[in-house]
């Protein structure tokens, strides 16, 4: 039994982490990184192949009800890494998800085709529930990293708050 347990244990520095290695990003740094930050609803994820067939990117449409940075008009379209198309997945860590009818804020940077990209990956899209406001970085690893004073990590706080943060950015 010992043996096996020693065993097992030997073997798990070779079981991937699924995460992706990251600095905190501070909500002053992202937005000042992004190009627009807006709050809006989720209207359409569809996923598909890249032109050469190697990787699936997911398109998400989001209807904007308000910019605190930046003017990008009523309706966004952005590219996450990733998605399923035909029953074919690919999954990249650190990558924010998106769903259908989600109220979120979004901190983005100009991307191909008119589109944006999300800054910093999982730090820069905020789930809204309520008057709450929180990142999903279940698959993000954080190294030790010193924010600006003042400065705010991408975290769970007040939506309130969020927007005051971002719109102090100059």
């Amino acid at each position: 039994m010992i043996r096996t347990l020693l065993a097992l244990l030997m073997l798990l520095p070779a079981i991937p982490a699924h995460a992706t290695l990251a600095a905190p990003g501070s909500v002053e740094e992202l937005a000042r990184s992004s190009q627009a930050v807006v709050r809006g609803r989720v209207a359409r994820v569809a996923s598909r192949w890249s032109e050469d067939q190697r990787r699936i990117f997911t398109y998400v449409d989001l209807d904007v009800s308000s910019a605190w940075r930046g003017a990008p008009g009523s309706r966004v379209t952005i590219i996450v890494p990733g998605g399923v198309v035909g029953g074919m997945g690919q999954r990249v860590d650190g990558a924010p998800g998106f769903a259908k009818g989600e109220d979120v804020v979004a901190f983005l940077s100009e991307a191909e085709e008119g589109a944006y990209r999300v800054t910093g990956l999982a730090q820069g899209k905020f789930n809204v529930e309520g008057s709450a406001a929180r990142p999903d970085v279940s698959h993000v690893s954080f190294v030790e990293a010193p924010l600006r004073a003042g400065e705010r990590r991408a975290e769970a706080m007040d939506v309130a708050e969020l927007e005051r943060r971002v719109r102090s950015v100059k």
